[in-house]
């Protein structure tokens, strides 16, 4: 199954919506985990609209409605997908994670494009521990690039969403901790 390919930063609740959506659409997601988005993940995205369209999807009920109206109050070209609520299995929840293909599809349609483009494998865990300290490290590109806490895979995450290449990354690691060493 070919994905539809959407440029966009794509906001959601929860990493099973992430799960399911990343099965049939390629983007950049970013996931506000749970009820809420804080004062954080609102600054990240606002930098990071500077770089991307920001779609938000988030489920049909209060929780969504929330994260939708906190994320229009600071970025107000973020785009809104509203899905029906109704279930593509007889689940309670009537959310993103569950409703059909086809609907998400044809809400994202007109945002998707035929050019593909690449997510980065920054191979950060490579990086971090050529250093003598791995979290200074860590906390260095967190602070350099104005990145959230987390894991490297979400920091990867983070750094896909800004545009930041891998190239950047080692060279700006390469000049500040082994300026004589050879990176690939």
């Amino acid at each position: 199954m070919n994905k539809l390919i959407v440029p966009s930063i794509i906001v959601v609740e929860g990493e099973s919506d992430k799960a399911f959506l990343s099965s049939f659409i390629k983007a950049y997601f970013f996931v506000t985990n749970g009820l809420d988005i804080s004062k954080e993940k609102l600054e990240f995205l606002s930098l990071a609209s500077k770089q991307k369209e920001i779609i938000v999807l988030t489920d049909n009920d209060e929780a969504g409605e929330r994260i939708r109206n906190k994320i229009n109050s600071v970025i107000k070209t973020a785009k809104n997908i509203k899905i029906s609520g109704f279930s593509r299995k007889n689940y309670k929840k009537r959310g993103v994670a569950e409703s059909s293909i086809e609907e998400i599809t044809t809400l994202l349609k007109p945002f998707s494009t035929s050019t593909d483009f690449e997510i980065v494998d920054y191979e950060l865990s490579t990086l971090i521990s050529l250093n003598e300290n791995p979290s200074k490290i860590k906390e260095e590109i967190i602070q350099k690039y104005h990145l959230l806490e987390g894991s490297n895979k979400s920091i990867e995450n983070q750094l896909n969403i800004l545009g930041i290449n891998k190239e950047e990354l080692y060279g700006n690691y390469k000049k500040q901790h082994h300026p004589n060493r050879q990176f690939e």
